[in-house]
């Protein structure tokens, strides 16, 4: 019976040492170290993170700054296109204002020289010295002028303003200007005017009011003064109505330009 049992146990240890001997036959792969992360691969990959976190904080920060003043330039141009078209609409009713008006006192200055033509016809007549009725009434007629006086609060609200910038049609806003400074021109040439007319000397001193007053139907002479006068006063009414024509030539030019450039600022901006 002993000599079975180590039989076995001789034949367990071959089997080992046989399994053993096909172990070490074997290549055994080798393990892959163990991927340990230190302290300052923590650090840097943190650090990283860090970066793109500040970056993208960055990008939305400047993203919103962006849209915000997209929108507030937008805006602004918005409201000065708004204020443009409420400078044009009340530029158009002023020039409305000044055509109506220039084209009524036109009538009125023309006839007033054509009645100066009159007074200068009677001047001229003969017996104007014994008989200075028709000249006194009609140069007293003609005495009053009607003056034009622009409408022009639109424009020098711009002017003063700095604002006619907002005019972006640069062919409207230059025509604005142009027809500022005709109507300064007209104003010059009518101050020249008003002055002369407000110098009525000459003709205070031609006829004899109280007499002309009293007997309308009678023949009144001119005064003793007046006779001397006559030669003088035919020429100083004849250079007045040189003016006076002058005058109409310069309103004119105000008249027609205004019409155009109403016209113009009507077809570019589609107002009435």
């Amino acid at each position: 019976m002993a000599k079975n049992t180590n039989t076995g146990a001789n034949s367990s240890e071959n089997l080992t040492n046989h399994e053993s001997e096909k172990t070490s036959g074997r290549k055994i792969p080798k393990q892959k170290p163990e991927n340990r992360e230190t302290p300052n691969d923590r650090l840097q990959h943190e650090s990283g993170r860090k970066v793109w976190h500040y970056f993208f904080e960055f990008l939305m920060v400047f993203l919103a700054v962006f849209a915000g003043f997209i929108a507030e330039n937008w805006r602004g141009q918005l409201q000065e296109h708004q204020r443009e078209n409420v400078f044009i609409r009340s530029i158009v009713e002023d020039l409305k204002s000044d055509t109506l008006q220039s084209g009524k006192v036109l009538m009125q200055l023309r006839r007033t020289s054509t009645g100066i033509d009159s007074v200068l016809n009677a001047l001229s007549s003969p017996g104007i010295s014994e008989n200075s009725n028709n000249a006194y009434r009609l140069w007293t007629k003609n005495l009053d002028i009607r003056a034009f006086v622009s409408n022009d609060r639109t424009i020098q609200q711009l002017k003063n303003s700095g604002e006619l910038r907002l005019i972006r049609n640069k062919a409207v806003s230059d025509g604005i200007m142009k027809y500022d400074q005709t109507v300064r021109n007209y104003y010059q040439q009518s101050n020249f005017m008003y002055g002369a007319l407000s110098n009525q000397k000459i003709y205070m001193q031609l006829f004899d009011f109280i007499s002309l007053k009293k007997n309308q139907h009678v023949p009144v002479p001119l005064t003793e003064q007046g006779k001397k006068l006559l030669n003088q006063a035919y020429a100083h009414l004849q250079l007045w109505n040189y003016g006076l024509m002058g005058l109409i030539s310069w309103l004119d030019g105000v008249h027609e330009e205004g019409k155009t450039l109403l016209a113009f600022i009507q077809k570019e901006y589609h107002v009435k």
